[in-house]
C-alpha cells in the first residue's frame, strides 16, 4: 500500500542488506508485549492484514512497555515514536514494530521512546513506554504489530498460534 506513511518511512530508512544469514538454525523473534496473539489477517489494518508490509504477528497488549523482539540495531525510529525497525545482529531479518493502528495521528502523545535510532538493543530490552489507556481513550486500536520486513529469500517463517502470549516468549521463527 503506497499510502501507508509508516511503510514508506521504513522502506527509505531501513533499506536492504547484501548480507545473507549463514546459520542453518532457527532464529527466534520474541513477543514485544504480553497479551493476546492474533493472526495478521484478523487485524483491522489493511496494510498489515494483507501482509503487504511483511509477514509476522500482532499482539493486543495488556501492558505499557514494548520490548525488543530481537537483538540488533535500531535502524529506524519514527518521529512520533509509535513505530521502529531493528536490523538483527546477524542481518537475517529486519523487524518492524508498529504500535497501534493509525496512532501516527496521535503525534507522539502517549509514546515515550527509551532508545534512539542507531542504538544497539538486546532481545527483551524495553524500547517504548506506551500509555495504552490513552491510546484507547483517543479511539485508536492499540494492537502491536511485529513484522518481518525483510529476510533471506531462502528462509522459511513459522508463526506461533493465536492465543495468550507473554512478553519475551518466542512468537515467530525464521529458518534457513
Amino acid at each position: 500500500m503506497k499510502g501507508h506513511a509508516t511503510m514508506g518511512f521504513f522502506s527509505r530508512l531501513m533499506g536492504g542488506s547484501d548480507k545473507q544469514a549463514t546459520a542453518t538454525s532457527e532464529f527466534e523473534i520474541l513477543a514485544p508485549v504480553s497479551g493476546e496473539l492474533v493472526n495478521l489477517e484478523n487485524t483491522n489494518d489493511p496494510a498489515f492484514s494483507s501482509r503487504a508490509v511483511g509477514d509476522g504477528v500482532a499482539v493486543v497488549p495488556q501492558e505499557g512497555t514494548v520490548c525488543a523482539p530481537v537483538s540488533g540495531t535500531v535502524a529506524a525510529l519514527f518521529p512520533t515514536e509509535h513505530a521502529l525497525g531493528i536490523m538483527s545482529d546477524d542481518s537475517s531479518a529486519q523487524v518492524m514494530l508498529h504500535i497501534g493502528i493509525d496512532t501516527v495521528k496521535l503525534e507522539g502523545k502517549g509514546f515515550h521512546a527509551l532508545v534512539a535510532q542507531g542504538d544497539h538493543v538486546d532481545a527483551g530490552q524495553p524500547l517504548v513506554e506506551v500509555d495504552f489507556d490513552a491510546v484507547r481513550a483517543a479511539g485508536f486500536d492499540p494492537t502491536v504489530f511485529v513484522i518481518v520486513c525483510e529476510r533471506s529469500e531462502n528462509s522459511t517463517l513459522r508463526e506461533h498460534a493465536s492465543g495468550p502470549v507473554a512478553v519475551k516468549e518466542p512468537v515467530v521463527w525464521l529458518s534457513e
